[in-house]
This record gives C-alpha cells, sequence and structure tokens, in this order.
C-alpha cells in the first residue's frame, strides 16, 4: 500500500490499492463525505486539508479557521463556528458542505504556509472576520496581529491591503478598528484596559514603552506608559511562566519606583469596566501636576 497523505478521497485510497470495503474498517475514518483519514478526524489541522481537498486546487484556508491556527484571539461567536473557512477566487461556487464555509475573494498578500497548508496572509484574515464581530473585538484581533512577539502583520501591511480594497466588504469597520490598534500588546485584556481608559477620555497611553533605568542597563517594556507623567499602567492576568519572570517583574518594579515612576496594575477583579484603575489614573496624572 502506497502512504496516503493525511487526509484523501476514495479514489486515492483505491489508487493506493486499498478497496472500498477496506475503507469502512477501523483503521479509517470518514472525515467528510467523500474523504477519509487514518488520523484523528477530529483534528484542525486533517478537517482542514479535508476541505481543502474538496475545495479544489486553487483553495486556500482562510478567515476564522487561518486566525485560530495562528493562535489569534477571537470571540466565542467565532470560536462556537467549527467549519473550515476555505478562500476561492471570485466566480468558483466551492463545495457545499456543513464543514465549509467558502470565502470568495482576490488574494491581495502574499499567501503563508501553516505546515504544508497554505493559507492568505493573517491580515487578509482578519478582513475576513470584519464583518462578523464588534469594532472593540475587531481591534483586540488587530492587536494580536501585531503583537510584540511572533508578530503575524505589520501596521503598514494591513494598511496596504485596505487601500487596496477600498469600498471592500468590511473595509470601513476595518479602518477604524485599525486606527485604534496598536503594535506590541500581548494580550487581549491589555487592549481591553486601554480601550476602557481611551473611552474615559483619557490620552491613548504609549504603548510597549521602552524603559532604560540607566545608561547601557537592561531595557524593560511597559504594556503602558504616559512618560510625561511617569506613570506606567499594566494589566497581571495571574499567570506567572515562571520564577525568573516573576524575578525579572520585581526588578522592573522596583527600578521604575527608584525612578518616581508610579505603576498602576489592573487584574481581572477591575472588570467588567475597570472604573477603579481609571480613577486611580487620573489621581496619579493630578498629583504629578501639583
Amino acid at each position: 500500500m502506497q502512504q496516503l497523505p493525511d487526509a484523501f478521497t476514495i479514489a486515492d485510497a483505491v489508487a493506493s490499492g486499498i478497496s472500498r470495503n477496506q475503507l469502512r474498517g477501523a483503521r479509517f475514518s470518514l472525515v467528510c463525505r467523500g474523504v477519509y483519514t487514518m488520523g484523528n478526524p477530529d483534528d484542525l489541522m486533517i478537517r482542514v486539508k479535508a476541505a481543502l481537498l474538496i475545495a479544489g486546487p486553487e483553495a486556500m484556508v482562510g478567515g476564522v479557521t487561518l486566525l485560530r491556527m495562528c493562535g489569534v484571539w477571537l470571540p466565542k461567536s467565532l470560536t462556537d463556528d467549527e467549519r473550515i473557512h476555505v478562500v476561492v477566487p471570485p466566480g468558483r461556487l466551492g463545495p457545499r458542505m456543513p464543514i465549509v464555509k467558502v470565502i470568495r475573494s482576490v488574494v491581495t498578500l502574499e499567501p503563508i504556509f501553516l505546515g504544508d497548508v497554505l493559507g492568505v496572509h493573517p491580515a487578509q484574515a482578519w478582513l475576513q472576520i470584519a464583518t462578523d464581530v464588534s469594532q472593540t473585538e475587531l481591534i483586540i484581533a488587530a492587536d494580536a496581529l501585531m503583537r510584540r512577539k511572533g508578530t503575524l502583520a505589520t501596521r503598514d501591511e494591513i494598511e496596504s491591503l485596505l487601500a487596496r480594497r477600498p469600498g471592500g466588504r468590511g473595509v470601513r469597520l476595518a479602518t477604524r478598528a485599525l486606527a485604534m490598534a496598536r503594535p506590541g500588546v500581548e494580550s487581549p485584556m491589555e487592549t481591553r484596559l486601554r480601550l476602557a481608559i481611551v473611552a474615559a477620555g483619557l490620552e491613548c497611553p504609549q504603548v510597549d514603552y521602552p524603559f532604560q533605568p540607566l545608561p547601557r542597563s537592561k531595557e524593560y517594556r511597559l504594556d503602558m506608559a504616559y512618560p510625561k507623567h511617569r506613570l506606567a499602567i499594566e494589566y497581571d492576568g495571574g499567570v506567572h511562566a515562571d520564577a525568573v519572570r516573576m524575578r525579572d517583574d520585581r526588578t522592573r518594579r522596583r527600578l521604575l519606583e527608584d525612578a518616581d515612576w508610579r505603576i498602576i496594575t489592573a487584574t481581572a477583579a477591575d472588570l467588567p469596566n475597570f472604573e477603579s484603575v481609571i480613577a486611580s489614573i487620573r489621581a496619579a496624572m493630578a498629583r504629578h501636576l501639583r
């Protein structure tokens, strides 16, 4: 028997020496109509490969599915959608199957590979969800694309995409969202905190602000900062990867305090609206101006 790919058609199986009767055995699982696997049919990558197989040679993974595979934060309304979102050229119908959602679109940015699966650029996948989420959720997803570590898309790439699609579906909302998005954010809650601060009428803080206590010393990064007020704002999710990270955070706090900075830390206890945190920010700004 020839080696089969992760997802294969009945014709592929027969060509490799497997009969239709054998496909009904325990070694094989049905992923969707006409497509089988020898792996786990619920595995996301196998489901993606099955969807692309039935969508045709020009199909790419996109939309919600690509963003999920890239680790981009998505609201529950989208993560509950377990269909595989595939992008096909305009004019192509694509498969009508429960496992697949077809997106007809011109690919305007360089596609990417996720393993051996071809997908649209993450910025294009982000635009494809623009009409399915709120502006706040779209801003959070844009921040996630431009995150500090493992950046998936730059602001220039997203702006280039939007400029090529004036009047396109979701472009107006995406343009507004991008104007409020910031590179260098590390978590959705940082974004929510920043948006709450701006909604309260305060100036948008600088994001991912570099702090170097002494010349030639280590440079630290602050979630958000108002440098003229010597004010740092952090969101603490309560999860620390290791003791080294905890020690580093404590050293950074001490050095900030030595430099006469105030650090305001928000946590999940300050939800849903961060009112008490914003009150602390206002008070700290007022004291600094005295």
